[in-house]
């Protein structure tokens, strides 16, 4: 199996982009909590279900890409995923200019823990390879 730099680089940015997703979720859950969407946004409970239903695919891929890093032993991960993006995405748009500074670190925190889970799994994917190929596996005696 040979890796290519380009699919490891465009993994790492999915992992990113995921934990900027989250980051941005979270942001929005205290946006709603604390009433101050209503304020900001006035129209965005108007779009709410049809962000919804673009988060319903985004979920169910989301969950397919990263099934060997994030979660992986969640049982019913596809049901998961499915239900998780239609709550993350209409979320993730509650964020306005008055809470970027809230915003930034909850974003830059979450994709650091993406990506390190998702370095997690890379490592654990090509030790698996490594081992294949130069018989890490075999005890020589």
């Amino acid at each position: 199996m040979r890796f290519q730099p380009f699919i490891v680089y465009a993994r790492l940015c999915g992992a990113a982009g995921l934990g900027v997703l989250l980051g941005a979720a979270a942001t929005g859950l205290l946006n709603v909590l604390t009433g101050s969407v209503f304020t900001h946004l006035p129209y965005w409970l108007a779009g709410v279900p049809v962000l919804a239903a673009l988060g319903a695919p985004t979920g169910l891929f989301a969950g397919w890409l990263t099934r060997r890093w994030f979660a992986p032993d969640v049982p019913r991960r596809q049901l998961v995923f499915a239900v998780g993006g239609p709550v993350a995405v209409p979320l993730a748009t509650a964020v306005h200019s008055d809470s970027i500074a809230l915003a930034f670190p909850l974003m830059l925190g979450a994709a650091a823990i993406a990506i390190a889970l998702w370095v997690r799994g890379y490592r654990r994917e090509t030790a698996q390879v490594r081992a294949m190929m130069y018989g890490y596996h075999r005890h020589n005696r």
